[in-house]
């Protein structure tokens, strides 16, 4: 059962809020991130078709202050921390020197924070957490022409298409130590530690790009009796791009607007107008008159 869905990363959002309001420079990192993504959802792939007698839950982009974690897998015999890679190329792993290395096909070698380190770093800090069962890994590459070369002995590193032998194994080799209930207690309370963190972006944020944007041809739409319509190719908004330009916002100005920066974000003259389309947009607010000021959700 999954219990933590993998969502639209608060990372990929911002990249492309950037990107949308004039900080073409984030492209390659958008790019890189999202191809970690794809290599995530292959593998999640690899979950749904294991069909599995034994009860367990499964935990996606779990995160903490000072932990994100690709996967957990939860049941009554132990807790099992997956690392997703997605990477091209051959790949080798020196434990002397705690150095992860990529050897491309015309000989570039790059190097790579070690997975293994990062994974152990989870498996210290679970440990601290669950005390009543074994907390195991495993790295796991998603792209099956990645070519697994030199890996320290007895290290669970392996293809994509390894991971239900690897869960069943484990399975076998270890007991019973919780019962559903205790299984069910772990899981939420692994739940609560949970938090997603709102990254930052080091910008200027006196040049993002203000407006209402088209979603054909990207110019900054107009107000006009009730509605934002571009004077370009004619595209009306029915509010999606409003509440899509007030995510841009809070993603990289501020989570707190009041009137009149609305009214100068998306180009609203009347505060009359822009008192309506807030209220509208159904966000929470605090003080009175001319000290109101409205909190956006980044979702």
């Amino acid at each position: 059962m999954i219990v933590l869905q993998r969502e639209q990363t608060v990372k990929e959002q911002l990249l492309q809020a950037a990107i949308r309001r004039g900080f073409p420079e984030y492209k390659d990192e958008l790019i890189r991130l999202q191809q970690g993504l794809l290599g995530e959802r292959y593998v999640d792939q690899n979950w749904h078709d294991m069909q599995l007698d034994e009860p367990y839950y499964l935990l996606h982009d779990f995160q903490t202050n000072a932990h994100q974690i690709d996967t957990i897998f939860l049941c009554q015999k132990f807790l099992l921390i997956i690392e997703i890679k997605n990477i091209v190329g051959r790949i080798d792993f020196d434990e002397e020197r705690h150095q992860f290395t990529r050897t491309l096909e015309d000989g570039t070698i790059q190097g790579f924070r070690n997975p293994l380190d990062q994974v152990r770093r989870h498996q210290r800090m679970l440990r601290r957490v669950v005390s009543d069962l074994p907390v195991l890994y495993a790295v796991v590459f998603a792209l099956p022409k990645t070519i697994i070369g030199h890996i320290p002995q007895g290290e669970p590193v392996f293809h994509r298409s390894g991971l239900e032998f690897h869960v069943r194994e484990h399975l076998k080799q270890y007991a019973t130590r919780l019962s559903s209930q205790g299984l069910q207690s772990l899981a939420r309370q692994l739940l609560q530690m949970h938090t997603i963190h709102k990254p930052q972006l080091n910008i200027d944020k006196a040049r993002v790009r203000q407006g209402v944007l088209c979603v054909q041809c990207q110019s900054k739409m107009q107000y006009h009796y009730g509605h934002f319509k571009c004077l370009k190719c004619n595209y009306k908004d029915d509010g999606i791009l409003l509440k899509q330009a007030m995510r841009d916002y809070c993603l990289l100005v501020d989570e707190w607007i009041t009137n009149e920066e609305f009214r100068r974000f998306v180009g609203v003259e009347s505060s009359d107008s822009a008192k309506y389309l807030l209220k509208k947009l159904g966000f929470q607010y605090e003080g009175e008159r001319r000290w109101r000021r409205y909190r956006i959700s980044c979702r």
